[in-house]
């Protein structure tokens, strides 16, 4: 199980390539791509036609310093067809990363939050398939997960969509301050369907607030949750997705953050290990 941390820890205007060489001089050994942070502007490298260069740069990059890209997080929803969040995929595909984070659709064509479990299963399930041929061809995983707004919200609806899309391709992330938002508490997977591939590491004060904190910062049972997490067998890896403390200081204070936020999740690590 390795600690990963999306790039998104730091600003969408920031270089990618400094990223990894900060991140890897803290002791981070996997990188979670934030491809929604990379379409800002039309001069980012990810929305140029040198688009697949600077992939296979990030890649030689992030080898000589040590570390590997194991998860991206796309720019659109399940929904979109939009050129540049397919480009998503194939730049997977060439950097070799195996997860791809695509949230699922939560409105329906005129705009109201999918609340209905059975509408939500359909609306998204249709929206998924086409996406498989793509993300076969890119040997990457689809990974939906638990959001914020009507069905989304539930992460047994989550797993049940893996279970209805019924593809090797196709699995689902468990975000663990979304479900805190809600009172959602760990032993939610025990009774999902299907488990997750992954995870969205995250801390919040619960009460609809989706703050993205260092693990205990906020009021989420994390002994609980890792304890949840060997009782199902969970074989992935500590996906942090806890940036906004990152974001919201100055560059001179960001190693700080970034080195509590790493030595936190070590912690967590060495517990997981321990359990038996």
């Amino acid at each position: 199980m390795r600690i990963v941390t999306t790039t998104s820890v730091f600003p969408p205007s920031y270089p990618v390539e400094k990223a990894i060489d900060r991140l890897s001089a803290i002791g981070y050994n996997g990188l979670d791509l934030a491809i929604d942070y990379c379409v800002d502007s039309c001069d980012f490298p990810y929305m140029t036609e040198a688009w697949a260069q600077w992939g296979i740069s990030l890649c030689k990059k992030a080898s000589e310093r040590g570390v590997s890209f194991t998860h991206a997080h796309a720019s659109g929803d399940a929904g979109d067809r939009d050129p540049i969040f397919l480009r998503g995929f194939s730049l997977c595909g060439i950097m070799k990363i195996p997860y791809i984070v695509v949230h699922p659709v939560f409105k329906n064509p005129k705009g109201a939050v999918i609340s209905c479990e059975d509408e939500f299963l359909e609306v998204n399930t249709k929206s998924v398939l086409p996406l498989l041929e793509l993300a076969e061809e890119n040997n990457v995983t689809i990974l939906s997960e638990n959001l914020l707004w009507g069905a989304s919200k539930d992460p047994l609806i989550i797993a049940s969509l893996v279970k209805e899309v019924a593809s090797p391709y196709f699995g689902w992330c468990f975000d663990t301050g979304h479900a805190n938002c809600f009172g959602i508490t760990p032993n939610v997977l025990l009774d999902a369907e299907v488990p997750p591939l992954s995870l969205h590491i995250q801390d919040n004060h619960g009460c609809g607030s989706d703050e993205h904190l260092i693990p205990g910062d906020g009021s989420y049972d994390w002994k609980r949750f890792l304890e949840i997490l060997h009782r199902i067998k969970y074989q992935g890896d500590l996906v942090l997705e806890a940036h906004h403390q990152s974001l919201e200081c100055e560059d001179e204070k960001r190693e700080e953050v970034l080195n509590e936020l790493y030595l936190r999740s070590e912690k967590m690590l060495l517990y997981y290990t321990s359990l038996k």
